[in-house]
């Protein structure tokens, strides 16, 4: 195999890695946490 070969593999690799980890991490509530000086509360 030739090193762009390779670096493609590389970048797809750290792509799906990021996609992953994004999707494994809890997702924060949307809206207002009330702490955050914006008038709703």
């Amino acid at each position: 195999m030739d090193w762009q070969t390779l670096a493609a593999a590389g970048i797809v690799t750290l792509t799906l890695a990021v996609f992953l980890i994004r999707m494994a991490r809890p997702r924060k509530k949307s809206g207002c946490g009330h702490h955050c000086d914006c008038g709703k509360k």
